[in-house]
């Protein structure tokens, strides 16, 4: 079966582009939102402040400078460099994951071609890994795991290139991607699993010479010492700074029934729907049946692929609470997912009454994508940020109420992120009204230590807060109100007792 190659390519990319297009230039939003607003407030910092790619700063950042440990900050990092060359432009962090996300689609196909020996298999798991809903959905949005996955991909491809031609280059461009994968996401050194498997395999068959075998030492060194190296010196950032909005912990299911539970959710809902997508679902199928049936036990192929899918199960199960709300933690698991599905599809290829469903479910493929993220999260989906917040001309007008680099308190928030980022202000947030009460280590009320610490401003959209009486103790002068919104200066009691004055007058309503 020979894939027309002249038109395959402007197909796969231009679609997607042009499914993508009217999306570019919207804000973070949507599902895991906060994510996305942690993420492009790193990128921003950097711009802003400091683009020393080891001190990497958040918005909530209490009194400390906000510098925190958190994975490897390269995706943040090449979006203030692209703020720096442009200008900050929300599409910038867009455009930039969509290439990675293409590179991505690319590596997966010529590692396809590479264990299959065909290039219209290749051709055929790129276009499933295109129109995963999960990539097709993370793929334009500020998340790092993108640029984890295209690297994992592009390292496993370089290291069988450079089994098959011995040119060293191959093996550095293989540890370059593969150390930049677990750098960016510790989980994607998983990739190293089928990697070994081959190094084990030629050194008993004697393929491999001294000079090889010190490359292979090198290599592994270099990628598993290096992400790991960074990962303690963030945990030592975390702890410095008190700041942990990255949680940096492997997170198990805390028992048998949660387990259970999310298992299910995982397979029944987040696999077929989101993860490969219902068309990718029947390939799928096909290919574990045909696997089941006659399982190539003597593809050179067949065990690095068995223990690489170990080792992603092993990871799969360490982090599985983290999988029941988080789907784009699966995506170590979708290599392997579309390899067993273009088995599938060359098994269906292969019987000609089979061949229309092979097309059917192709076609169905992006319909599905459009259908669920087009419809499902962008067009028809709350974005998960307040209205006043989402609107450019309300949250110029709420950021324009105070001044630039001055410590706010921000809330109710239970991100700790959304709204500073929205706001581009720095210093405290809260999750809800009563956090404001809470007693702090010093004796002091939640509110007042802020004010303390050097917490100016308030911005809430909570009335609670305002009419709270032992809140008003500490608020000042109503400086704007925009939709629920309002902007307050803050007062110590301490300070000032002796005019006390109501929550006035809005300056300004909208």
């Amino acid at each position: 079966m020979n894939w027309p190659r002249g038109w395959f390519w402007p197909l796969l990319i231009g679609l997607n582009f042009l499914l993508h297009a009217p999306f570019f230039n919207r804000p973070p939003s949507s599902i895991h939102v906060w994510r996305q607003c942690n993420t492009l407030a790193v990128a921003r910092n950097f711009y802003e402040e400091d683009m020393n790619i080891l001190r990497p700063r958040v918005d909530r950042r209490n009194d400390t400078d906000g510098v925190t440990g958190m994975q490897f900050p390269s995706y943040e990092w090449a979006v203030a460099g692209s703020y720096k060359l442009f200008g900050f432009h929300e599409a910038l962090p867009r455009l930039i994951n969509w290439l990675i996300y293409m590179a991505g689609v690319v590596a997966f196909y010529l590692l396809v071609r590479q264990i299959s020996g065909r290039a219209w298999l290749g051709a055929v798991g790129a276009w499933c890994m295109a129109w995963s809903p999960e990539l097709f959905y993370h793929g334009i949005n500020a998340l790092p795991d993108i640029l984890a996955l295209t690297a994992s991909i592009a390292g496993l491809y370089w290291f069988g290139q450079w089994r098959t031609t011995q040119k060293p280059g191959n093996l550095v461009l293989s540890m370059l991607a593969i150390t930049l994968a677990g750098l960016t996401k510790l989980q994607f050194l998983a990739v190293g699993f089928p990697i070994a498997v081959f190094v084990v395999q030629d050194i008993l068959k004697r393929r491999l010479g001294w000079a090889q075998l010190l490359q292979l030492a090198g290599f592994a060194v270099v990628t598993v010492a290096v992400p790991l190296a960074w990962y303690a010196y963030a945990l030592r950032l975390i702890e410095a700074s008190g700041l942990a909005d990255f949680g940096i912990e492997f997170r198990p299911a805390t028992d048998a029934a949660t387990a259970l539970n999310i298992i299910r959710k995982n397979l029944i809902s987040d696999l077929p729907e989101l993860l490969v997508g219902y068309g990718t679902l029947g390939l799928l199928l096909a290919g574990l049946w045909f696997l089941a049936r006659r399982t190539p036990v003597r593809h050179p192929w067949f065990l690095p692929l068995l223990v690489w899918g170990l080792g992603v199960s092993a990871y799969y199960f360490i982090e599985l609470a983290q999988m029941k709300l988080h789907t784009y933690y699966l995506m170590p698991l979708l290599p392997l997912l579309l390899l067993i599905a273009v088995w599938g599809a060359a098994q269906l290829a292969s019987i000609p009454r089979a061949r229309p469903w092979l097309l059917a479910f192709l076609l169905f493929q992006p319909l599905w994508a459009t259908i669920r993220i087009d419809w499902g999260r962008w067009l028809h989906h709350s974005p998960d940020v307040a209205p006043e917040l989402f609107n450019p001309v309300t949250r110029a007008q709420l950021e324009a109420a105070t001044p630039a680099n001055v410590r706010c308190l921000v809330g109710p928030d239970n991100s700790g992120c959304i709204s500073l980022y929205y706001l581009h202000k720095k210093g405290f947030g809260f999750g809800t009204a009563a956090d404001l009460l809470a007693p702090t280590a010093s004796g002091q009320l939640y509110i007042e230590s802020c004010i303390t610490k050097g917490a100016r401003y308030l911005y809430t959209n909570d009335s609670t807060v305002l009419t709270h009486p032992t809140l008003q103790r500490y608020l000042g002068r109503q400086l704007n109100q925009t939709g629920a919104f309002r902007v307050l200066e803050l007062r110590h009691p301490a300070v000032s007792t002796a005019a006390l004055s109501p929550v006035i007058q809005p300056v300004q309503r909208q």
